[in-house]
């Protein structure tokens, strides 16, 4: 079945037309009818997605125990820093590799 995206207030106007068009309604009637459907189809739809948090990663509190490589890595990057200018830029990259991506469900990889 084929997926459909409309703004709920432009479904709303639509439906609460077609109620008046098709069935005579009258305008008060017909508006409170297509509220109460797009209402429940909002409730029907999975949890809301949010694009913007694409790239995002969920990073533990602590950092990881027993992981050597990214302890090698932390350390790899320091002993580098006297050759190179060190940035926040180069350690954070190595925190945020150590991090999950956000559940699908949070994040609408659209």
């Amino acid at each position: 079945m084929a997926e459909i995206r409309i703004d709920a207030a432009k479904a709303e106007r639509m439906i609460s037309q077609i109620f008046r068009d098709e069935k005579g309604m009258l305008s008060a009637d017909a508006k409170a009818f297509a509220a109460n459907i797009c209402h429940r189809l909002s409730a029907a739809m999975p949890t809301p997605t949010n694009p913007p948090l694409a790239g995002y990663r969920i990073i533990s509190k602590h950092p990881p125990h027993g992981d050597s490589a990214f302890n090698e890595a932390v350390a790899k990057k320091f002993a580098e820093a006297k050759d190179e200018l060190f940035t926040a830029n180069t350690l954070w990259e190595l925190v945020y590799d150590q991090g999950h991506d956000l559940p699908p469900n949070v994040v609408d990889p659209r």
